[in-house]
């Protein structure tokens, strides 16, 4: 399951396919993989994996906003105990007060809106396979989907290590890969055995370092 956070990053991806520069889209994986399953992924999941990353990497910013517009709302406020008649230190104070309210607004309503989007996606199958030098994430479809006459083939994602920005974050039940702080792919453990997780953990661990943290 991926999950595309920023619209600029689509762009991006188009703007590469028309000038040709799609290296990391035509790589393939050679050789046997260390490790390789099928797995889904439920629609609470997806909410806690974007609930982590929204942690990690939103609620900092967030907290940098709310803190700014804290204290110049403070400083109004003092203003108007001194000089209640001040009509334009009235609106500042709420102007300030709305910008907080709408930075974490809007934070929770982007979480909401992507959860509903996802919900009819949580019974589709994918493949995550673990090479030395990449991953590779494709769709399982049924042989039912694949004889649709408006059937378009999915092309697999492959990453490979070298070439691009990743974080991964494990907790009790999920892998969360992280690419380029804009981009998701949720693993639940739920539906992956403890080989392959150990397997897993292990190679990523070996090649992100610090990269890789687990949570509680």
């Amino acid at each position: 399951m991926e999950i595309d956070i920023s619209n600029n990053n689509i762009e991006l991806e188009d703007v590469n396919k028309a000038s040709g520069d799609n290296t990391e889209k035509e790589f393939m994986p050679t050789g046997i993989p260390i490790t390789s399953f099928e797995y889904n992924v439920k629609n609470e999941e997806e909410e806690e994996a974007f609930t982590i990353f929204q942690q990690k990497y939103v609620y900092k910013r967030n907290f940098v906003v709310t803190g700014l517009f804290t204290i110049v709302a403070v400083m109004f406020a003092v203003s108007i105990i001194k000089n209640p008649s001040g009509y334009v230190n009235w609106v500042l104070c709420f102007v300030s007060l709305v910008m907080i309210f709408t930075t974490w607004f809007n934070t929770f309503r982007v979480k909401k809106y992507l959860m509903r989007a996802l919900k009819s996606l949580e019974d589709d199958k994918y493949r995550f396979s673990l090479y030395d030098d990449c991953f590779k994430i494709e769709t399982v479809f049924t042989e039912e989907e694949k004889a649709a006459e408006d059937f378009v083939p999915v092309k697999p994602r492959v990453v490979r290590f070298e070439d691009i920005s990743l974080n991964i974050i494990e907790n009790a039940r999920l892998f969360i890969i992280i690419l380029r702080k804009e981009t998701i792919y949720v693993l639940s453990k739920r539906v992956i055995e403890e080989n392959d997780q150990t397997l897993l953990r292990n190679k990523l661990k070996e090649v992100l370092g610090e990269d890789y943290e687990i949570k509680g």
